[in-house]
């Protein structure tokens, strides 16, 4: 058994193993609103998986383009810039140094 909540429209917004906060009907776990909110989280996740893959060959390719002596760092929007410095740090720090330059990381 699960415990759901549902928006305005009637549909799932949250499911729970147990009552929880709004997650107070009782439904079964066959029931086709629960399969669909299921679906369309798997949906989400798996989109959310893709544009992180994305983000990181558009970040691959910059480097690239930047290594390549086609585009200079500073060209690219201050914003950029800066996510792209902090996206590099973070992965420096918890050692995912890794795409698709692998071991020759720009060193901006």
């Amino acid at each position: 058994m699960l415990y759901a909540a549902r928006d305005a429209q009637g549909n799932i917004c949250d499911l729970q193993p147990a009552p929880c906060g709004a997650a107070q009907e009782r439904v079964q776990a066959d029931n086709p609103d629960v399969l669909q909110f299921i679906h369309e989280r798997w949906r989400q996740n798996e989109l959310n998986a893709l544009d992180r893959e994305f983000v990181r060959a558009l970040e691959d390719t910059i480097e690239l383009l930047i290594k390549k002596n086609l585009i200079l760092f500073t060209e690219l929007p201050p914003q950029v810039q800066e996510k792209m410095m902090r996206r590099k740090e973070i992965r420096q720090q918890g050692g995912f140094e890794t795409g698709l330059l692998d071991n020759d990381i720009i060193r901006l």
